[in-house]
């Protein structure tokens, strides 16, 4: 019956005439917007589902309906009167305005202005393209492209073909096999060429329409790409009929969309606008990740850009550590069915004895069982990925990522239900994991199991990798857990016994006690990488090292081999190894910032931490808006010409340390308990962590804080029993004095972290709460507004460390000689004298004069009043 209703459906799709005309509808005013002077060769995207539309500022782009790439090089001239020369979009491309819903391009010409709004209809495999047009004369506009109708790398195949369809006034793209057919058009066209049967022209085919001055300002001219894989034309055809006949309506469905993503996940408002606009965008781009490919199901890929003339559209294919990774950053603001979702579909893939590889041999052994897919390719279907191409599996890290994030799932949403139904596919990845420790030392092995976080070059082949090994012990932790609430005694046991021998073996394997920090990994014989890496820190997130040494760690982490003015290299420019353009050797990532970020600020090194997220986010606005690309030089602040345009787990580099450092939110699900832990910069007095929710429950944290009073608004809708645990940060040196839960003193603890003070309370809310703490302030310090340009190098104030003795207060940092470095000081009359600075009108300002040309370690120190 399902199945005559839509045949039904489709013949009286096919059957309506198309409207020529769309009258003009109001746009959404979204203040998630961003708009800036066009840079016409600086790329930009529109993603959706089951489509995307990646291109440049100055409006051509290529069109992607997966799995298949339908055009590229779209783009538009106008002819003015019945001037035959033509004039090119590129050249007369004034403004971009970006919202989650749609990207406004803006052309301007002496007797015109043309507005190009760009969006992907929602769930739906295509594009629309409105031009909003004034003009003071008869305007001429003709959008061409090169069709292709190409799938994805690494499948190909020929007998391509397109023509025009006047009933559709649009072109056909299709391929004797019929495997995919798409559509390019308007209600208001007219053809302008004449394809070649059988096979695609060298040059663009076109259409054109008309604007009259008189009626410019009446409507839209619309422009749509459609099409489907596998699907019969009449399926086709209705689909485009559907999106030309229905545009307002596809509009405002992805207009809610992006609003339903914003107000059912977390929202923080902040004294930092840009912070504010990085979060949402960062949010809207994770969620783009997630495609549903006709063939394959919905999960998410690992980014976006240009393919080129090629089929490689950056990393928009499936990519199980990608995936896994970028699970922590979407659980931590809420939106956890996209984590589910994810999560599920890496399931599918999962190794088993006679699947998705064949077995060559009848009696084959195979030891790979339970091992997790490393990438998938969208043309799967179209080409035997598993078994004639070898990337699938050629990763260690995958599996015990995935362990890591069923486990931060679990954690957060309290589905039991899933971990049960997935606890299969749970123990199969923690045998395979276990099966790679060669020497008993409760440690997997990278040797005989794949790659880890390296992919290539001189420390691709060691045998211990802390980054691989670190994944592995809190696969561990969370299977440990996991099996408790599942009742598998048997693993809940062993896996309990084999936790501390790993720790010990962490500890053991890739500290270096001269050097005061972690390896990154040791060869088999236990010799260590003595280079400075940053991949430790992927596993003080977890706290699983020792406290004391992570926290050394981290300060020589901070030092100004390690980070530059636009994040954090992957290697210390010290080594020998180092390249500064080198992909792992020496370059800096979104993706280094997601550890080494989140760990300074779990071990409270928060000054430092809050100059690190802002120098990550920056790219955001740097580039493709609201987008971050892969990669950049570790000397110079600028995108390398391999690195793709927009990469997920880089956008996370910059969300996860918001969440689970800058406000410090951790959701316990299976003890109905949430901690704020916030650390937030001493010159805020206010924020609001709005939307977080844990079961059913919504709550709001409405934070102010000014003249030695910290207010905490606590709000909800239902009257369930939660247990929050509010545990901020304060200044080294603050001393406080009373907590109290709407009037009531209750009791609570001071830690001294080295670096900064934290209060520590617990107490149940119902509804809504005021939580009053009241402290006497010392002097503090904050970072004053600094954007790094795009082409600088590294020349910014590098903060080492903080400490607070009898009363003085000691900044480590580092500097360059014969150059002026400033700070923000707040309550500066605490102040008794300085050494190493001088205050001057609340500012902090010091100096080295020499003729050196690297960084040099400075202290300050500040004697505070009694």
């Amino acid at each position: 019956m399902k199945l005559f209703n839509l045949v039904i459906v489709v013949l009286i799709l096919i059957s309506l005439p198309i409207s020529p005309q769309t009258k003009k509808f109001p746009l959404n005013q979204n203040d998630i917007i961003l708009t800036r002077t066009a840079q016409p060769l600086q790329y930009m995207d529109k993603v959706g589902s089951q489509a995307a539309l990646m291109g440049f500022e100055n409006g051509s782009f290529e069109m992607w309906i997966w799995p298949w790439k339908v055009l590229r090089n779209f783009d538009l001239q106008f002819f003015i009167g019945t001037t035959t020369q033509p004039i090119q979009s590129r050249d007369i491309v004034r403004e971009i305005s970006v919202t989650p819903e749609a990207t406004i391009i803006t052309f301007v010409y002496e007797s015109f202005t043309v507005k190009e709004i760009i969006f992907i209809p929602y769930n739906k495999p295509g594009a629309i393209i409105l031009l909003d047009v004034f003009t003071t004369t008869p305007l001429t506009i003709v959008p061409g492209f090169v069709p292709v109708m190409q799938p994805q790398w690494p499948a190909g195949i020929g007998g391509q073909y397109s023509y025009w369809d006047n009933n559709l006034k649009a072109y056909i793209v299709s391929e004797s096999q019929k495997r995919g057919i798409f559509v390019c058009g308007s209600p208001l066209a007219e053809q302008m060429a004449a394809p070649p049967a059988h096979m695609f022209a060298d040059n663009p085919i076109q259409f054109k329409f008309t604007v009259e001055p008189n009626k410019a300002n009446e409507n839209y001219y619309p422009i749509v790409i459609a099409g489907m894989h596998k699907q019969p034309r009449d399926t086709v055809f209705a689909l485009y009929k559907d999106l030309v006949s229905n545009i307002e309506k596809y509009y405002y469905l992805i207009t809610d969309h992006y609003k339903k993503l914003r107000s059912e996940t977390t929202q923080i408002i902040t004294p930092n606008k840009k912070l504010n606009l990085a979060f949402e965008f960062g949010k809207v781009a994770l969620s783009n990740l997630m495609v549903e490919n006709p063939t394959l199901g919905k999960g998410l890929v690992a980014g976006y850009g240009l393919s080129g003339g090629g089929g490689r559209p950056g990393f928009a294919w499936y990519f199980g550590g990608d995936a896994f990774i970028n699970s922590l950053a979407i659980n931590s603001y809420g939106d956890y069915q996209s984590a589910k979702d994810a999560l599920k579909f890496t399931q599918k893939w999962q190794r088993q004895d006679n699947f998705p590889i064949r077995k060559k041999l009848k009696d084959e052994q195979n030891t790979e069982i339970g091992k997790m897919a490393h990438e998938l390719s969208q043309s799967d279907g179209l080409i035997d990925w598993w078994n004639d191409y070898h990337y699938g599996y050629n990763h260690a890290d995958t599996t015990p990522w995935y362990l890591v994030a069923m486990g931060n799932y679990f954690r957060k949403t309290g589905n039991i239900d899933f971990i049960k139904n997935s606890w299969k596919s749970i123990v199969q990845a923690y045998k395979w994991c276990l099966n790679k420790d060669s020497n008993g030392d409760g440690l997997m092995d990278l040797k005989g199991a794949g790659l880890g976080v390296l992919e290539f070059g001189a420390l691709v082949k060691i045998n211990n990798d802390l980054y691989t090994q670190g994944l592995w012990t809190q696969g561990i932790k969370e299977v440990n857990l996991m099996a408790e609430y599942v009742g598998d005694k048997k693993i809940e046991k062993t896996s309990a016994e084999l936790l501390p021998k790993a720790y010990a073996s962490l500890e053991k394997l890739f500290w270096i006690e001269e050097l005061g920090y972690y390896s990154f990994g040791s060869s088999e014989d236990g010799k260590q990488v003595k280079d400075k890496n940053i991949f430790p820190t992927s596993i003080m997130i977890f706290g699983l090292l020792d406290k004391t040494r992570s926290e050394s760690s981290i300060k020589k982490f901070n030092e100004s081999d390690m980070i530059t003015d636009w994040g954090v290299r992957n290697l210390s420019s010290k080594s020998s190894l180092y390249e500064p353009t080198n992909y792992n050797y020496g370059t800096v990532w979104g993706f280094n910032s997601l550890f080494a970020n989140a760990s300074q600020y779990k071990y409270h090194n928060n000054l430092a931490a809050y100059s690190l997220l802002k120098n990550t986010y920056q790219h955001a606005f740097d580039y493709g808006i609201g987008i971050f690309p892969e990669v950049f030089s570790g000397d110079i602040n600028t995108k390398l010409g391999e690195a793709y345009h927009n990469q997920g787990f880089c956008t996370s580099g910059y969300i996860f340390p918001i969440m689970t450092g800058l406000i410090g939110l951790e959701i316990d699900a299976l003890n109905n308990k949430i901690t704020f832990a916030p650390k937030p910069p001493l010159e805020w007095e206010f924020f609001d962590v709005n939307n977080v929710k844990i079961g059913k429950t919504t709550l709001h944290l409405k934070n102010k804080m000014k003249n030695g009073e910290w207010n905490l608004t606590v709000s909800k809708e239902d009257n369930e029993k939660i247990n929050l645990n509010f545990n901020p940060d304060f200044m080294l040196g603050t001393q406080i004095k009373n907590v109290t839960v709407d009037g009531i003193p209750i009791n609570f603890e001071v830690v001294n972290h080295e670096q900064a003070v934290q209060l520590i309370s617990e107490f149940f809310i119902t509804s809504k709460h005021e939580v009053i703490v009241t402290y006497k302030p010392s002097v503090e310090i904050y970072l004053l507004p600094e954007i790094t340009p795009v082409g600088a190098t590294n020349e910014g104030l590098k903060i080492i460390s903080m400490k607070f003795v009898d009363k003085e207060l000691f900044i480590s940092v580092e500097i360059k000689q014969n150059k002026i470095y400033k700070l923000g000081v707040i309550n500066e009359d605490l102040i008794k004298s300085i050494s190493g600075a001088k205050e001057e009108d609340g500012k902090l300002l010091f100096s080295i004069s020499g003729d050196k040309a690297d960084f040099i370690k400075h202290e300050i120190i500040i004697s505070v009043k009694e």
